[in-house]
């Protein structure tokens, strides 16, 4: 796929092929890491945070723990 680098106010910027972001499963607002390697830039989908369903999905009986009330703590009253 060709793309031309052009002028973006005081940056340049990339406009990227519909095609390309299809195959790498990019939309847009993703945030992306960018890196240079061997005078080649990448785009690296970057997920720091898990949106609220993954988390939910991730919920399994083995990382599941129970709650205990043995007992009050703090300015609990029963």
């Amino acid at each position: 796929m060709k793309a031309t680098i052009a002028r973006w106010g005081n940056s340049l910027a990339v406009r990227l092929p519909k095609e390309a972001l299809l195959r790498a499963q990019l939309d847009e607002g993703n945030v992306v890491d960018v890196t240079v390697q061997n005078g080649a830039i990448s785009l690296v989908p970057r997920h720091d945070e898990p949106s609220r369903a993954e988390l939910v999905a991730a919920i399994a009986p083995e990382n599941l723990h129970g709650e205990t009330f043995d007992r009050i703590r703090g300015a609990e009253i029963w």
